[in-house]
């Protein structure tokens, strides 16, 4: 699965701002990489909220002001889904390191992806069970 990330075209102050909180985070000194030997200014990062997806409850279908998301299961049938934040900051979801990428001569070198809590939905019991 390719994981390429693209630098931004015009940039935004709010984005670079939640990227380098995350990074901080991220960062056991606040400026190296974990995984490699270089800093927050030679790496390419996405960030964002952990979250999952809970099924709704009978009152928040009701409520019309309530943001619902549509969850399609596999026998085709579909349910409605409440979004559930974990985490009270963005944490870091990818790091590439510009450098590494040169010196490996490559264009990008993935140091770390988040794939957990990002998105999944939880709670629905399997008709099987």
């Amino acid at each position: 699965m390719d994981r390429t990330l693209n630098p931004v075209k015009r940039g935004s102050k709010r984005r670079r701002a939640r990227n380098a909180k995350a990074w901080q985070l991220y960062s056991p000194d606040g400026d190296t990489c974990r995984f490699c030997p270089h800093g927050a200014a030679d790496h390419l990062t996405s960030s964002g909220q952990p979250h999952f997806y809970r099924p709704a409850t009978e009152a928040e279908r009701r409520n019309l002001l309530e943001k619902l998301y549509r969850h399609d299961l596999p026998d085709g049938d579909a349910v409605l889904v409440k979004r559930v934040t974990v985490a009270n900051r963005a944490e870091l979801l990818t790091a590439f390191c510009k450098t590494c990428a040169a010196e490996k001569g490559t264009t990008q070198v993935l140091c770390y992806v988040r794939t957990l809590a990002k998105g999944e939905v939880v709670g629905l019991a399997t008709r099987d069970q």
